[in-house]
């Protein structure tokens, strides 16, 4: 999997190679990987060198606890007690070596509040000791001087949780711990931690995008990663009142833009604004090569919980089948195939949609909390909208 400072992987189509200075991770051709010195794979023997199921995750978003102080009102994991059965050190290790031994590039640690956790940094360095990049996302309310300091090294990327500045940062999540976010970015940059934020975004804090690259850009971070609000966890109660609308949904990619440009700051989106990206036409060949893609779940990436369930991403449902069952599970036709077959059974508008493969429907997270059923588009697409609209103006 390692050679040198590159990670690679056969695919059938070529392979994924990953970087981590400057941390990158990109789909390549046979033709390329063969230039890189690789001689091939046994998954090369097929003429289909299209990008389907991948041979496993490259990402998996893993729960180290669901101990958490915050009980912020919006958390999707519902964190604030243990987990019954939470995974001790050695077992959380035996799953790392399950996740290594499947050639999986990054594992994102979280929670809950990984730092309640006291076992962190010997779990985040044995993933480093298998060849997997550990990230991390905090909410910075336990971060210390020392703690700060002990990251460098050890993390790929740590992102501090900012809503909004100031008053405004308890927006979704009920309670205004600005103070110790804004620390912990201060104490993480100071160490030469890679630190960027990330922001949940809703119908209220759009219109402060502008201050929260204004902030970031004056504190020297390296991102600002847009995660959709969802309908998960305590999310359920506040998903219809807060979500954003459906004029901010297609004005926002140009607004990302438009900001990231001017401040510098690199705006990154997750999987469920995709289809906001796709709204405005970007060429294909670039989404390809950039592997950007809407819902992956059960294939791009997985979600773990601190007991080691496994579910498509961290946003649905518990599948049933544990971190442990992978090696055998994840080929099977069978698991995760409503998110993984969802395109061959499309409905309209996006069967005829040019981005289908890419975009995959978006959230079907949001789809199911909306409408009742993972089969459904996501709702708050903003191609899906105007073909609603012009289904209502026709009759």
């Amino acid at each position: 999997m390692k050679d040198g400072s590159m990670q690679y992987r056969y695919e059938n189509f070529g392979g994924i190679i990953a970087g981590q200075d400057p941390p990158f991770l990109a789909y390549v051709d046979r033709d390329y990987m063969r230039q890189l010195g690789l001689k091939g794979s046994s998954l090369w023997e097929t003429a289909d060198e299209s990008i389907g199921l991948l041979s496993a995750p490259t990402e998996v978003h893993f729960s180290i606890t669901n101990r958490c102080s915050a009980g912020c009102d919006h958390c999707y994991m519902e964190a604030g007690q243990a987990d019954d059965n939470e995974l001790d050190t050695d077992t959380f290790k035996k799953a790392l070596d399950v996740l290594a031994e499947m050639k999986v590039f990054h594992v994102a640690l979280g929670g809950g509040d990984a730092l309640e956790r006291n076992d962190l940094f010997e779990v985040a360095a044995y993933a480093r000791e298998k060849g997997i990049v550990p990230n991390l996302t905090i909410s910075g309310i336990n971060l210390t001087d020392d703690i700060a300091r002990q990251m460098h090294g050890i993390f790929g990327q740590v992102n501090v949780s900012v809503d909004g500045l100031g008053s405004h940062y308890g927006i979704f999540r009920g309670k205004d711990l600005f103070a110790h976010a804004d620390k912990a970015l201060d104490r993480l940059t100071r160490e030469g931690v890679s630190t960027g934020i990330n922001c949940v975004l809703g119908r209220e804090n759009f219109e402060m995008l502008e201050d929260l690259f204004a902030y970031a850009s004056e504190k020297k971070l390296n991102e600002i990663e847009f995660l959709g609000l969802k309908p998960s966890g305590r999310g359920r109660h506040v998903y219809m009142q807060q979500r954003t609308t459906d004029a901010q949904n297609a004005a926002l990619t140009p607004k990302l833009a438009e900001l990231s440009e001017k401040y510098g700051i690199t705006a990154k989106i997750d999987c469920s604004f995709v289809p906001m990206l796709c709204y405005h036409n970007p060429p294909r060949e670039v989404l390809e090569s950039m592997a950007t893609y809407g819902c992956e779940a059960g294939n791009v990436l997985l979600g773990a919980r601190s007991d080691g369930s496994i579910s498509g991403c961290s946003f649905l449902p518990d599948s049933g089948i544990s971190i442990f069952d992978l090696p055998d599970k994840y080929g099977d036709p069978q698991t995760f195939s409503i998110f993984r077959d969802w395109t061959s059974k499309a409905p309209q508008p996006c069967c005829d949609c040019d981005y289908l493969d890419i975009c995959k429907g978006g959230c079907h997270g949001v789809a199911q909390f909306v409408s009742g059923s993972f089969e459904m588009p996501d709702p708050d697409c903003p191609f899906v909208v105007d073909h609603l609209n012009k289904d209502s103006s026709d009759g």
